[in-house]
């Protein structure tokens, strides 16, 4: 299980910036071969961030960003492979051409590794910005790495990140986008061959355009609207190539019967919602309802051992 916990710091300073790296460094809790750089070495990491900010004049406001990877004690795995895998975090586009400092603290029951980025770009001089649509796309990264590397992906820990992934059902503009995703990114992970994808996404109710002639997917909605894969956030994750990955890494994990389980628990969570006359959104929206929710807990409970958290996929 891999966590994405941002840390809001108080004391925001160049002092508060050295004391942050001098504790993710400390080695009481991690080793000198578990502590990285992202083009900035750890042993100079500090310096290297204020000479960054003074080249762009921008030595006021915040000074850093800190952020932790957690992972589930259950998680039967190395401290190597927990810091290679924040590593390949910091291969996320969010973090391009941003200084970033990482350690792999190894004190407590959980692994985890904490991050310090600098707040200025180096290349520009631009300060540090995250949006929420970036924010869910880190998590879903972390979440594929994750995968990759066979360890549990879960929603997070309790009351944590508790709207995941609903922040866009506010925008009546943009739900049926992000609800789109959402279809998308189970018949991804529910899915072995191109052919069971696109039966499964007309399940949930669309149409799919995949042929080999064209370069793009398109997606069409119960009511018409077009949307192609090259539009989902993050892009790189929905093109065919990474979906035929999907399906392979699919079929490594998880006979059909088994897939085939997570899609039927995955309708009859959706039909739980759409019967919900509580529900505060459309049930044309019911996979946006399913996120974070509590009632996704108790369908799976109710139907344990049927599939759809074979790898406590979201």
């Amino acid at each position: 299980m891999a966590v994405i916990e941002f840390i809001n710091a108080s004391n925001n300073t160049y002092k508060g910036m050295k004391r942050a790296i001098n504790y993710i460094k400390n080695p009481l809790k991690t080793a000198e071969y578990l502590t990285g750089g992202k083009d900035c070495s750890p042993d100079t990491a500090y310096e290297e961030f204020i000479m960054t900010k003074q080249n762009f004049n921008k030595e006021k406001g915040r000074q850093f960003i800190h952020f932790i990877q957690s992972f589930s004690p259950n998680d039967k795995v190395t401290p190597e492979v927990i810091n290679e895998i924040g590593k390949r975090l910091l291969e996320h586009e969010v973090f391009k051409d941003f200084q970033v400092l990482y350690a792999t603290h190894t004190d407590k029951e959980h692994l985890h590794t904490h991050f310090i980025i600098n707040s200025v770009r180096f290349t520009k001089g631009y300060k540090w910005q995250l949006s929420k649509e970036q924010l869910e796309s880190v998590k879903e990264y972390s979440d594929e790495l994750c995968k990759e590397y066979g360890l549990i992906v879960v929603d997070g820990e309790k009351g944590k990140h508790k709207n995941r992934g609903e922040y866009r059902a506010t925008d009546k503009k943009q739900s049926w986008k992000y609800e789109l995703y959402l279809a998308v990114k189970h018949c991804k992970w529910c899915s072995r061959s191109k052919n069971e994808f696109i039966k499964n996404m007309n399940k949930l109710g669309y149409k799919v355009d995949w042929t080999d002639e064209r370069k793009y997917i398109t997606f069409t909605t119960f009511d018409g609207k077009k949307y192609r894969n090259r539009k989902l956030y993050p892009p790189e994750q929905f093109t065919k190539e990474a979906l035929f990955k999907a399906f392979e890494l699919n079929k490594q994990k998880a006979d059909k019967k088994q897939l085939e389980a997570s899609m039927e628990l995955l309708l009859t969570a959706i039909g739980m919602i759409s019967k919900d006359n509580s529900n505060k959104y459309n049930s044309r929206l019911s996979l946006t309802a399913l996120e974070g929710q509590a009632k996704k807990e108790r369908a799976i409970e109710e139907t344990k051992g049927r599939g759809l958290n074979w790898e406590n996929e979201k």
